[in-house]
């Protein structure tokens, strides 16, 4: 995207899902990967039939099981560049180090940051994960509602608000999720200024890829042609 903008898309589920992204301006094509092929969860060769088809986006793998179980070497006969590691999940260092040694970057996703919780226990998720660290985290914004930005945008001295989310993803790369409309991008863009990106987990008749809010492949071909319109 312009501007420096990251955008992800979470669930993709096929060659031509990926392609139409990319044409999209997406950065990122997330693939969620198991031992077989249902819904929008893929195989290893489907996730390589994606990877063989991004030209400059970079291909994202998640495990079904929800952990850091696909290694490193796996992850990269499938193309990936990026492993995601669900928030909670532990990962070893020896685990860590092996991606690094394959030259891959692994990812921390699905980050709660709920709307009463203290600004400290957010930071405290991100914090003391090892090295090598994560080349980014993805934060859900209220994951359990269905319009958390109305209540964080508004200043909250006893909670976590918008300013306290644009200072975390000051001090860390920070990819957030929230069910974004068009008559809020650009206020959200304002609010969130120092965002490294957006992310979408995609939903329709195909299934759910893991993650709080969904959007439809035509929702995001919707938001993404009014992204850099929005900060004009």
């Amino acid at each position: 995207m312009k501007n420096g903008l990251v955008v992800h898309v979470h669930g993709v589920a096929s060659p031509e899902e990926a392609e139409q992204l990319e044409w999209l301006g997406v950065d990122l094509v997330g693939v969620v990967v198991g031992g077989r092929k249902a819904g929008r969860v893929m195989g290893g060769d489907e996730a390589s039939a994606i990877a063989s088809r991004l030209k400059q986006a970079r291909l994202c793998v998640e495990s079904v099981n929800g952990t850091p179980a696909l290694d490193a070497k796996a992850a990269k006969r499938m193309g990936a560049q990026v492993v995601h590691v669900p928030w909670g999940t532990e990962v070893s260092r020896a685990w860590r180090e092996s991606l690094a040694q394959e030259g891959l970057e692994w990812a921390l996703v699905r980050v709660a940051a709920d709307e009463d919780d203290d600004p400290a226990w957010v930071r405290g998720r991100l914090e003391e994960l090892g090295a090598p660290p994560p080349a980014w985290a993805q934060m859900e914004i209220c994951p359990s509602l269905e319009d958390g930005w109305r209540i964080v945008r508004e200043s909250n001295e006893d909670a976590l608000d918008a300013r306290d989310l644009d200072a975390i993803a000051a001090e860390t790369p920070i990819l957030f999720s929230l069910p974004l409309s068009l008559d809020k991008i650009r206020e959200v863009r304002r609010g969130l200024s120092h965002a490294r990106g957006f992310s979408f987990a995609l939903g329709d008749r195909l299934g759910e890829a893991p993650g709080a809010h969904h959007f439809t492949l035509e929702q995001i071909r919707a938001l993404l042609s009014q992204f850099d319109a929005a900060v004009d």
